[in-house]
């Protein structure tokens, strides 16, 4: 008689998938990539989906974040087997306001950005995000986040001016990240000015954030995916007061530099 006629055999079978799967992520390095990058993924879709049906009662409110940070916690870093420690918090709770600057490794970058995310906090990201990411656009969407055209200057520029104008008005903290892609490269990319220019036109400090390297226990060419340590250090504000559009090619990369510097020193701390 076929497997699925016989109910009394599906606990057999499930043991059985259980311990072959068991067996596979613990002796194929490759296994567990694709095993984890899977689970990783629809875990956050769920995620997205919950943040989406809870932020619906309470549409466009910034402090929905909190509930993301709640399910990251409990599912999303357990699942990955990320240990993330964060530093400097009091830099960001001293500030009423701020850009806060955050570098871009890659979607794993979730975790330890929910870790450290602060009140009253919308993030920047580009627009195909609302479109192409399913019930993660939706739901960010939802929790305000301000969604750029990148490919109309015109309507970009007009989007960080309202934005200008919104971190005044409401008091928020907003979160770019200024390398604009994802950077495998064990460095900093150069920084994109837009996210400056809009600390400069609203007045508002500068609050860099460094995530470590995830090469410790993370690497997409390797096809390497195991359970590892993250710093997030949050550095001194960097001010901006008086400053005007003259000086932001000067003040995106002096934020570079102390960003990079402090990038280099907590690597090499999460390899010892």
């Amino acid at each position: 008689m076929a497997i699925f006629e016989v109910p009394s055999l599906w606990p057999i079978f499930l043991a059985l998938t259980f311990i072959v799967i068991t067996i596979l992520y613990q002796t194929s390095s490759l296994f567990k990539y694709h095993f984890k990058l899977i689970a990783y993924y629809a875990a956050s879709l769920c995620i997205g989906l919950a943040v989406t049906v809870y932020s619906l009662f309470r549409p466009k409110d910034p402090n929905n974040h909190f509930f993301i940070t709640r399910c990251v916690n409990l599912f999303l870093k357990q699942i990955v087997g990320m240990d993330v420690t964060v530093r400097g918090k009091s830099n960001i709770d001293k500030e009423e306001m701020g850009i806060l600057v955050l570098n871009h490794q890659s979607s794993l970058d979730m975790i330890p950005m929910f870790m450290m995310w602060p009140e009253n906090c919308v993030s920047v990201a580009k627009r195909e995000l609302l479109y192409l990411s399913g019930t993660f656009g939706l739901g960010a969407w939802l929790c305000g986040t301000i969604f750029i055209d990148r490919l109309n200057p015109e309507s970009a520029r007009k989007t960080m001016q309202d934005t200008a104008e919104k971190i005044r008005k409401e008091k928020l903290r907003v979160v770019i990240f200024p390398e604009g892609t994802r950077n495998h490269g064990g460095s900093l990319l150069p920084f994109k000015k837009g996210g400056f220019h809009l600390a400069v036109q609203g007045q508002v400090p500068i609050i860099p954030v460094v995530f470590s390297s995830y090469d410790n226990f993370y690497n997409k060419k390797e096809r390497r995916f195991n359970e590892g340590k993250v710093v997030v250090e949050i550095l001194e504000p960097i001010s901006t007061k008086g400053l005007t559009s003259s000086d932001v090619t000067d003040l995106t990369e002096r934020t570079r530099q102390v960003m990079l510097k402090t990038f280099d020193k907590i690597s090499q701390e999460v390899k010892s």
